[in-house]
């Protein structure tokens, strides 16, 4: 009886233990798991919730999974691509209708002006101002004559190229026109019968340094590529078109806002509208601007950097999205960026970037490594708008 006793008090020892081991097992489990969430959330920054957006991370959600010893392989940004509608503004090039959208321009009163006559925000980008002259078209805007659409309230603006001639730039040079007292004005819309009545005495033209950002979405003869997948998620490929839908009716263009990281981490979104050398803007499906390479050797260029390689994600390249080095309201901003190619030397140790601090300090530690792209000849026009542009604008039309 006493041994049977004995076995018995053995026995739930023993299941005892089992349990007790087990949960210890399951408890660790789980602070495991924690701990690595904890991990990836320490280093992609705090929720959304908490800073309403102004933080590096806002309104961002990740997908991570360990491969081959990295700490992530997969880092994909909430939102990361949205549908945007952004005015279009109809000129002249060559007696012919030209319609386009004006982004940036380098003068701050103008640029507050549009964005009240236009109800969408224009940047002022003084580093515009830069751009040398030949690598600037030449846009006629009137201050007088017959009531119009144009930037100060007149006829169209008149421009002296379109994509596809020697001349085009998606940058402008701004000459002013008016019309001289006693004269009756007429509809102008060519740069020739701008000159032409300059020449008899009409009008005068009085040249500025003001430069507008300006790139076409449908001219004579051709328009930028229409995107064929118009579902835009999370998930859509970069490549293969930034346009959605041209609308001349409702005097709208929709366009695929990408998401990525300002200087300082903080989330900033930007359309591509054109690039140089003519193979990337191919892939992107933008226009291929020659004169863009003029730049090169100016102030109105910025550093943009993109990943070649490391955390897959919502950038150009399949990895993770890139960072540009100002933000569209800092003093040094311009939608002209030069591209930089970032690329780890050792994947196993591949991180998160969302600032040129981090960039810089990688770097410095010999991680990755920097290479102009495109033998430093990339230039790509990358209009940056804040988050609140961008979803105050978000397209419900595609």
């Amino acid at each position: 009886m006493t041994s049977s006793k004995t076995k018995e008090r053995q026995t739930l020892l023993l299941k005892s233990s089992i349990l007790t081991i087990a949960a210890a097992v399951m408890f660790s489990l789980f602070a495991a798991t924690l701990i690595s969430q904890q991990s990836v959330m320490a280093q992609i920054g705090p929720s959304p919730e908490s800073n309403n957006m102004s933080s590096s991370s806002a309104n961002m959600s990740t997908t991570t999974t360990s491969v081959g010893g990295a700490p992530g392989s997969v880092f994909k940004l909430s939102r990361a691509s949205i549908p945007i509608d952004i005015p279009l503004i109809e000129g002249f090039v060559n007696g012919n209708p030209v319609f386009y959208i004006n982004t940036d321009i380098s003068d701050q009163k103008l640029a507050s002006q549009l964005t009240s006559t236009t109800g969408f925000r224009v940047n002022y980008a003084p580093l515009l101002a830069q751009a040398p002259n030949d690598g600037v078209a030449e846009f006629y805007v009137f201050k007088n004559g017959i009531k119009g659409t144009g930037t100060l309230g007149f006829q169209p603006t008149v421009g002296n190229a379109q994509p596809g001639d020697a001349k085009y730039s998606p940058l402008w040079k701004i000459n002013i026109v008016e019309w001289k007292n006693g004269i009756t004005p007429t509809h102008l819309k060519s740069e020739k019968e701008v000159m032409d009545a300059k020449a008899k005495g009409d009008l005068t033209v009085t040249p500025t340094n003001i430069v507008a950002n300006c790139p076409f979405v449908r001219w004579n003869g051709g328009e930028m590529t229409i995107r064929e997948d118009k579902n835009i998620n999370d998930d859509s490929k970069y490549m293969g078109g930034q346009v959605l839908k041209i609308d001349t009716d409702k005097m709208v263009v929709t366009m695929v806002a990408h998401r990525g990281f300002g200087p300082d981490g903080k989330t900033i979104y930007y359309i591509v509208a054109d690039a140089t050398p003519q193979m990337p803007a191919a892939m992107m499906g933008v226009t291929f601007a020659s004169l863009d390479e003029k730049l090169l050797s100016s102030a109105a260029l910025v550093d943009l950097f993109q990943f070649t390689n490391g955390i897959n994600g919502s950038g150009p390249m399949g990895f993770q999205a890139g960072i540009g080095a100002a933000n569209p309201t800092d003093p040094h901003y311009s939608p002209m960026w030069k591209i930089s190619f970032n690329e780890w030397k050792d994947l196993s140790k591949a991180r998160i970037l969302e600032t040129v601090s981090d960039i810089t300090s990688m770097k410095q530690a010999g991680m990755i490594t920097i290479t102009p792209a495109m033998g430093g000849k990339h230039v790509v026009n990358c209009p940056f708008f804040d988050a609140s542009t961008v979803f105050e604008h978000q397209s419900r039309s595609v």
